[in-house]
């Protein structure tokens, strides 16, 4: 590899040299070509000895790609406090939290009687006859609230079935409530709601 770079050289000098004769320059002309000559052959013949230097020195194979495989980072999963997730206290009684205008309401799902859905609002039945309404659709809480026990009766209700005093059969089929609430059954729902009703 030396023995290039100094035929390199040699060459560069004996090219400018024929050069500055041959065009009657002076000294520091020729002083600035034999510069500019130096450098393009460190250029040209450097980089290419760089880049193997590196690759020789690092062990890399200049036809090969290595892949670094790592163990994967293992799923853990984190709650966000969001505000329609639940929330376990001590006792493990599940808590829904209902934003409201100026406060965030957490209610037991054992105090919800029903839900019902009112375009793109919810309307929370409570025991104790208060109703909250809700700007969030019936299906964010239908998926919260189906793990506690919840059976969708109908498009638009949502049943706490420790609730349901009993079930009518009027009208295609209704849930009747302890509180008097009459809820209908839908026809693809009447199995989900009696074999839920009937454990």
């Amino acid at each position: 590899m030396r023995n290039k770079i100094v035929v390199g050289l040699i060459f560069i000098i004996a090219f400018n040299i024929q050069i500055a004769n041959a065009a009657f320059i002076g000294t520091p002309e020729l002083i600035i070509l034999l510069i500019v000559g130096v450098f393009t052959l460190a250029f040209f013949i450097g980089i290419p000895l760089l880049i193997y230097t590196l690759v020789k020195h690092r062990g890399i194979n200049p036809n090969s790609v290595k892949i670094n495989i790592t163990q994967p980072i293992p799923y853990k999963e984190t709650f966000s406090t969001t505000d329609t997730e639940f929330r376990k206290t001590d006792q493990q009684s599940a808590k829904i939290a209902l934003p409201l205008q100026y406060e965030i309401r957490y209610v037991s799902a054992d105090e919800i009687i029903r839900c019902e859905a009112n375009d793109n609002y919810t309307n929370f039945h409570l025991i104790d006859s208060e109703k909250i309404l809700i700007s969030k659709p019936l299906k964010e809480y239908s998926d919260l609230l189906k793990p506690q026990g919840f059976v969708r009766a109908h498009q638009s209700h949502l049943v706490n079935p420790k609730f349901v005093k009993s079930s009518l059969k009027e009208d295609g089929g209704m849930l009747l409530m302890n509180n008097g609430d009459k809820i209908p059954v839908s026809k693809p729902n009447r199995e989900m709601v009696k074999a839920v009703l009937g454990k």
